[in-house]
């Protein structure tokens, strides 16, 4: 019953950490989802940082517990080995290694705080580690996110993500309804050319257009719509060949800007999250002592005091 007690709150935490490296391992794959401003990638954003959060709040609650190095350090290494089940790469090695050395740091410090302690305040001992814990696991990814990048732009190169370029003309322009207002007014093209263009395709293709789009063009009814949607595409990848010129020189800044980003984006979310620790940690330690799983002893030491 003295060990159950130990260990009421390492399998939550377990739960918790795998959910997270569930959900932070595709990340490392793609850079796609940094420029989507989609209300799903927020929601993402979200949940993971309040993963992030409640990984730290509930081992530093499950060290605090525990007090004993014999229990903590199994779960440690049992945590730390999670990513390597989802991934046996080099970047998840180095990953757990990470985790493992976070998790020992925040118990040696915790550690030390609980053996020299006056009187027991959850918010005010236990606040400050579950904080710097929760920026150490955010850290770690964004140090392995940072290799991935690297590693994924060295073989592919980068690329702005159309959904990027599509909502920045939305934001900065009106293109689109210039575009649509005055398409009556658009010369149509005859059907000679269209043939020539279909029979060389490669000279769509030298200006980034589609030559599907020739396809519109055969209906004399949507002869207008083809030379806005030409138009609209010209547009779009005129802005993006000049936007990749731009950062063309500073390609190798690329991820330790995005890896920059994440972290702050991260940091942001769970600094709103940090607000809860001390209510949070306030009714978990009276719901433990009022149901008898803690209790609190109060001493009375003898002080020595210098008089003159």
């Amino acid at each position: 019953m003295h060990l159950l007690k130990k260990l009421i709150f390492a399998l939550p935490f377990l739960i918790v950490f795998t959910v997270l490296i569930f959900q932070i391992s595709p990340l490392l794959a793609s850079y796609d989802f940094i420029f989507s401003f989609s209300l799903t990638t927020l929601t993402d954003l979200i949940l993971i940082s309040l993963l992030f959060f409640f990984s730290g709040f509930l081992f530093v609650l499950f060290a605090t517990l525990a007090s004993d190095w014999k229990i903590i350090l199994p779960v440690g290494i049992l945590a730390s080995a999670i990513p390597l089940v989802f991934a046996q790469s080099a970047l998840n090695l180095i990953l757990a290694v990470i985790i493992f050395v976070s998790l020992l740091f925040t118990n040696l410090l915790l550690d030390n705080v609980l053996k020299s302690y006056l009187t027991f305040q959850a918010g005010a001992l236990l606040g400050p580690k579950i904080r710097n814990l929760s920026t150490h696991l955010v850290l770690s990814f964004c140090l392995i996110y940072f290799f991935s990048l690297s590693k994924i732009i060295a073989q592919n190169g980068f690329q702005i993500p159309d959904s990027l370029i599509d909502t920045a003309l939305k934001i900065t322009g009106s293109a689109t309804p210039n575009i649509q207002s005055e398409e009556m007014n658009l010369p149509q093209i005859p059907p000679e050319q269209l043939d020539l263009l279909k029979k060389n395709p490669d000279l769509l293709k030298q200006y980034g257009l589609d030559p599907k789009l020739l396809d519109t063009l055969t209906a004399p009814q949507k002869s207008t719509a083809a030379p806005a949607n030409l138009t609209n595409e010209l547009i779009k990848q005129t802005v993006k060949d000049q936007v990749q010129n731009f950062i063309k020189p500073y390609l190798n800044f690329i991820p330790a800007g995005l890896a920059i980003l994440l972290f702050f984006t991260f940091q942001a979310f769970i600094s709103i999250a940090n607000l809860l620790i001390s209510p949070l940690l306030w009714l978990i330690f009276l719901i433990l002592e009022k149901t008898g799983f803690t209790k609190f002893t109060v001493e009375q030491r003898e002080v020595k005091k210098l008089v003159v």
